[in-house]
């Protein structure tokens, strides 16, 4: 027999609870009745210990007070009456002489239970009113007065035990990508008024109507998981919920993405469903996706990830990380120019892992500060062990951007040129254009006391990230790196060719050096030769080496590329020769 979690006997008993408040008026008479006869009761028993001259009478208290609490004010005055009557004129003061009672006595005390009465209906109706309010916050959020979190996960529950399998239903996470820049820019306040502006287009559109917000930025839709695959229902759900919306008389752009789950079991909680869904979610923005559909095997990857990220700062301790280096040519005079350190990661268990494993949940992370002062201070090292074999390279860094917008960063970097002794002409900084997109005026200012320290600066991945083409006349660049993606289609696309000449003409024209990522063949060192081009660097030259190695490399090829074809011992390549 299937075993039906505690979470939902919780719900069946919530349930029955609301069935005997819906069934109130049948409930009533029973109640009623019950009333009436606790009052015909202590009518009997003021009777038989000898009149209202004894205190006995006082118990009529005990069904007036009771009928307050639970019909309020109306109630409580009208069992009162009752009481004030049957111990009124049907009540003698005493029973042995049947002297009556005077009608001043006994209506003065009827105006008491009344009165009695009547509080006990007031102090019910409060806390009624203050009961039903505390519940309403428990399951609202405060600002948008939309249900939350809470009231999802009773509906959720409700759902399964209702659909018993029969029919799909889906949980969809709606986020609102960009609230940070929106925060910043307006203050808090504008991420309720999109929430809002957000959920009113989506109820107008019967997208869904059961609608709820789960986090200041997050919106949750229970919806039918079939129409989910129907594209023309993916299409309105994206384009609803990307619409602009308008705070304060301007008009604002919004980025949502997606994350859904498919509920029809019994076996998964309420929780688990909502986890799954933000598990989906943070998939489709982890691959830039506009929605993903949650599959078992995601949370394992989530999990790995975040495993891989707890062990990456004990990596970075015992020495788990190292770089290697691959050289930069010139291209007109085949000499090595330069080298580029790339991280590695040699997990004693795991063995290597790439960088792309790594490197991008560590920049969202502070641990990227940590993982690029090593990499500085490894970088310097090497530059130094270089110097005492005659070997004056400049080494290449990268940095993300979390380390740009961190304070301070070029004052880290001129305290290492300090402490290992390295001239800032030996050291060269690559960003992405993305990184000095993010904060445009704080990066030219960090890139410009880099520079003060005669820094090189490149530009990487030029052409994949946003325009930088407004900025770089302001940036001290001396470096522009022109994407892989473009140098590998070189040999079979006019496009990419006339891409590279457009990037080689402006850079050259504003006294910038050009280096060309991903160089693979001859046939492209060549075409990159006739463009103008003045670096290369690719698997045609050498692979990222291990310092040792570089240097064997280097002092093989007597810092010339293709000066001879001999193979470097202990590289297992040989140093080429380009004719």
């Amino acid at each position: 027999m299937e075993k039906i979690p505690t979470f939902f006997w919780l719900v069946w008993l919530e349930r029955y609870m609301d069935w005997t408040y819906e069934q109130h008026r049948s409930t009533n008479t029973i109640v009623v009745f019950g009333l009436i006869i606790f009052v015909g009761l202590i009518y009997f028993l003021v009777y038989v210990t000898g009149g209202s001259k004894y205190v006995y009478l006082h118990s009529m208290y005990i069904p007036i007070l009771l009928s307050g609490s639970i019909y309020g004010i109306k109630g409580g005055a009208l069992i009162a009456l009752i009481g004030g009557f049957a111990l009124g004129p049907l009540m003698p003061v005493d029973i042995i002489t049947g002297e009556q009672q005077s009608a001043v006595n006994w209506i003065y005390r009827t105006g008491f239970f009344i009165l009695a009465g009547t509080f006990s209906g007031i102090a019910s109706t409060i806390a009624k009113q203050y009961i039903y309010q505390l519940r309403w916050i428990t399951l609202h959020d405060a600002f948008t007065e939309l249900p939350n979190r809470r009231a999802l996960l009773k509906k959720i529950s409700e759902v399964i035990i209702d659909n018993n399998g029969s029919e799909l239903q889906g949980l969809s996470i709606i986020s609102l990508e960009n609230s940070s820049e929106l925060k910043s820019t307006f203050g808090p306040e504008v991420i309720d008024e999109a929430i809002r502006q957000l959920v009113d287009r989506i109820q107008s559109t019967n997208i869904c109507k059961n609608i709820y917000q789960t986090e200041t930025t997050l919106i949750a839709l229970l919806i039918n998981y079939n129409k989910f695959y129907d594209k023309q229902f993916q299409k309105t759900s994206f384009d609803t919920s990307r619409q602009a919306i308008s705070y304060r008389g301007v008009t604002l752009h919004i980025d949502t993405r997606m994350g859904t789950v498919q509920m029809c079991e019994r076996a998964h909680s309420p929780e688990d469903y909502l986890k799954q869904a933000e598990v989906a979610l943070a998939t489709a923005r982890q691959k830039g996706k506009d929605s993903a559909v949650y599959q078992p095997d995601l949370v394992i990857i989530a999990e790995k990830n975040l495993e891989l990220l707890g062990e990456l700062e004990e990596a970075v301790r015992q020495n788990q990380l190292s770089l290697y280096y691959q050289p930069k040519i010139n291209i007109s005079t085949n000499t090595v120019h330069g080298a580029e350190a790339l991280l590695r990661w040699n997990h004693p268990q795991r063995g290597n892992i790439p960088p792309g494993a790594f490197i991008t949940r560590a920049e969202e992370s502070t641990l990227i500060q940590s993982i690029t002062e090593f990499i500085l201070r490894r970088a310097m090292t090497v530059i130094n062990k270089m110097r005492r074999q005659n070997m004056s390279l400049p080494v290449a860094v990268n940095i993300s951007t979390r380390n740009l917008s961190q304070p301070g960063f070029a004052d880290l970097v001129a305290r290492f040129l300090d402490q290992y002794n390295v001239s800032g002409n030996e050291l060269e900084i690559e960003v992405t254009e993305s990184a000095l997109m993010m904060d445009a005026d704080h990066a030219i200012s960090e890139l410009n006391k880099l520079n003060q320290l005669n820094i090189l600066i490149a530009i990487d991945d030029f052409g994949t990230g946003y325009s930088s083409l407004q900025y770089l006349h302001r940036l001290p660049v001396s470096i522009i790196k022109v994407d892989q993606s473009f140098i590998r289609r070189l040999h079979n696309e006019r496009q990419a060719i006339s891409i590279v000449e457009a990037a080689v003409s402006m850079a050259h024209s504003l006294g910038m050096k050009v280096v060309a990522e991903g160089v693979e063949t001859k046939e492209i060192y060549e075409l990159l030769g006739n463009i103008g081009c003045d670096m290369a660097q690719g698997f045609l030259i050498s692979r990222p080496l291990p310092e040792d190695a570089f240097i064997q490399w280097y002092k093989g090829c007597e810092g010339k590329y293709g000066s001879s074809g001999k193979r470097v011992p202990g590289v297992g390549r040989s140093c080429g020769k380009v004719t």
